[in-house]
């Protein structure tokens, strides 16, 4: 998970300039949308249009378009994944989203359909220490990471959430049900749409991780 701008500045005031910063006893996933869905070739793109896009370091991106235009024939090598990169895409041009969403803005929560953000209580269950998944007890380990223990299960769609071509792209993490601050974001493995008639989408034990590099 990338650390949003709010906690990473609450934690290393905290931890290092003595400042108070209360860990939260719940924390909810929210899910983010893309308009145009996965990059498509010899698209014809629009102003403001955003899009998934599978970088060359094998994660998702989001990407805006900041001039319209068709892509390119192949996307081959033409989006490495840099923070904020530019990308001319054919007859397009595309900036990487990481500043603005680790600032939480350029957010696009989908809604409506019975959609609320999915809760866990922050608690030794709930999430692994650093030893492995599954642990239950302080962390000892070496890897700087933690998994969810439990499923974590949203509400079962009764309308759409995405409407062709939006993709839901990215699972955000905050620090309350609606609004509140942003903690971290994680990219699908494979973005998809979200309809009515689906199942309740959840985010099965040990899929989602929070690490702190060491």
């Amino acid at each position: 998970m990338n650390l949003s701008n709010y906690l990473a500045n609450g934690l290393l005031d905290h931890w290092l300039r003595n400042t108070p910063w209360t860990a939260p006893g719940t924390v909810y996933f929210a899910l983010l949308k893309c308009t145009k869905g996965r990059r498509s070739s010899s698209y014809s793109y629009s102003l403001n249009d955003t899009i998934a896009v599978k970088a060359n370091d094998n994660i998702y991106h989001l990407y805006k378009c900041t001039n319209g235009g068709t892509s390119a024939s192949s996307q081959g090598t033409l989006y490495p994944g840099a923070k904020d990169e530019v990308i001319t895409d054919g007859g397009a041009t595309f900036v990487e989203q990481s500043s603005n969403l680790k600032a939480n803005t350029s957010m696009n929560e989908v809604s409506g359909g019975s959609y609320a953000r999915a809760s866990l209580a922050c608690s030794l269950n709930n999430f692994s220490g650093t030893q492995g998944l599954g642990s239950t007890v302080a962390s000892s380990g070496t890897s700087g990471t933690t998994y969810n223990n439990v499923v974590i299960t949203f509400p079962v769609p009764t309308a759409d959430w995405t409407t062709s071509p939006e993709t839901v792209w990215c699972v955000a993490l905050y620090d309350a049900s609606t609004s509140g601050n942003l903690l971290g974001l994680q990219p699908l493995v494979s973005p998809k749409g979200i309809i009515n008639g689906d199942p309740a989408q959840t985010i099965q034990a040990g899929s989602w991780s929070f690490q702190i590099d060491q």
